[in-house]
């Protein structure tokens, strides 16, 4: 038999492990999370410090309650799944360096939001949030300076007794929160997606007009609006994946500035405007766009004002690459999303992830097809 010659068996394991570094997704730190601002280098959370590992809501809401006025890094680990009949909100206020994270595939908060506020180096990761009920969101930045939500899977239900108040927001960053990256995630089955900016008073002009965030890479599916909604400040979104949206993907009002490149929008009824919710006294938004895809029913582009001049080395103070457009449905679909393992950096496989189709059935990521069919969205207006 003949034998391979010895410097090809050297090259076979070097051509293997390049292959695999040029498949596997960057899942670090991308985006203005990643920029140097308020005497903080990046966001670390918090690495460094002591890890607690949490079971039970009671532990959570003691643990939220020592981190007032707390700047001491930690690293709080959700093991298993929190959940409770009556809506509950963790508050954690008045503090910095902390990282909350799911342990494996098992953490999981039902009905149990986290409002993050008046915080400054905040890492959300690894967690599987759902089901908060109004007037409860998911989770909610407030003032936080340096942010990173990242590999999370958060989403309600929709359908038949589901109205516009049954829950609320599913990721909201208000009130001049900057430095903020939101990343391989996926948000699903909900209304009120994410909302960026809460409030169209001038009183709130100065302080939201500083909101810089960073969303790539994540999969809005079945949705209705805020996929996301933004009031003055500046976001930059690339290598989304948005499907099956029944009423808007981005809106930007009261003179916000967004910047889109490479987001694949498939059946989307309104994929990006300028002028969805005008305000009287105040110029409507602005949307620099640039390789984005519209396949399937996806509706048209709404841009009366692109404000591309106002993206600069300045305003975008970090290096990234967009992914090519070809390969943003695939890679999202296949890695965004609860199932990360941050402490020990194992990706696990999510060979059996339910997700919906454009037919309107289930399948799970592997082709098989589930028998359930597609919630239908009840007619509604909001803002």
């Amino acid at each position: 038999m003949p034998t391979r010659p010895k410097f090809l068996s050297l090259l076979a394991p070097i051509a293997i492990c390049v292959l695999l570094a040029e498949a596997a997704p960057d899942f670090g730190l991308i985006g203005f999370g990643a920029v140097s601002g308020e005497g903080v280098s990046t966001t670390t959370g918090g690495a460094g410090g002591k890890t607690v590992t949490i079971k039970t809501l009671a532990e959570l809401e003691a643990w939220a309650a020592d981190r007032e006025k707390n700047s001491t890094p930690e690293v709080a680990v959700i093991s298993g799944r929190i959940s409770s009949p009556s809506t509950v909100l963790i508050t954690i206020k008045n503090g910095a360096n902390i990282t909350i994270q799911g342990e494996g595939r098992t953490g999981e908060l039902q009905n149990v939001g986290l409002n993050i506020r008046d915080y400054g180096n905040v890492i959300v990761q690894n967690l599987k949030i759902h089901e908060v009920l109004y007037p409860n969101d998911a989770v909610t930045l407030d003032n936080v300076q340096h942010g990173w939500v990242n590999r999370c899977e958060l989403y309600s239900k929709i359908g038949e007794g589901i109205t516009v108040d049954t829950y609320d927001g599913l990721l909201d960053i208000k009130k001049g929160s900057a430095y903020i990256t939101i990343s391989w995630n996926y948000l699903h089955h909900h209304m009120k997606c994410s909302l960026i900016g809460h409030s169209d008073n001038t009183g709130q002009q100065e302080e939201d007009s500083g909101i810089r965030v960073t969303y790539h890479h994540n999969w809005f599916s079945n949705t209705d609006g805020r996929n996301p909604s933004l009031r003055y400040g500046a976001v930059h979104m690339f290598n989304n994946y948005f499907d099956e949206i029944s009423d808007y993907g981005i809106a930007v009002r009261d003179g916000g500035h967004a910047k889109l490149e490479n987001n694949v929008y498939h059946n989307v009824k309104l994929p990006m405007s300028t002028d969805k919710f005008p305000v009287d006294g105040l110029p409507n938004g602005f949307i620099c766009e640039s390789g984005n895809v519209l396949s399937g029913s996806t509706g048209a582009k709404v841009i009366s004002q692109t404000g591309c001049d106002f993206w600069t080395a300045s305003s975008l103070p970090y290096a990234y690459k967009a992914d090519p457009i070809a390969t943003v449905e695939e890679e999202v679909r296949q890695n965004a999303g609860f199932g990360n393992n941050p402490v020990t950096g194992v990706i696990h496989a999510k060979a059996k992830k339910t997700v919906w189709n454009r037919k309107g059935s289930r399948r799970d990521v592997a082709g098989r097809k589930f028998k359930t069919p597609l919630d239908t969205k009840p007619s509604h207006i909001y803002y």
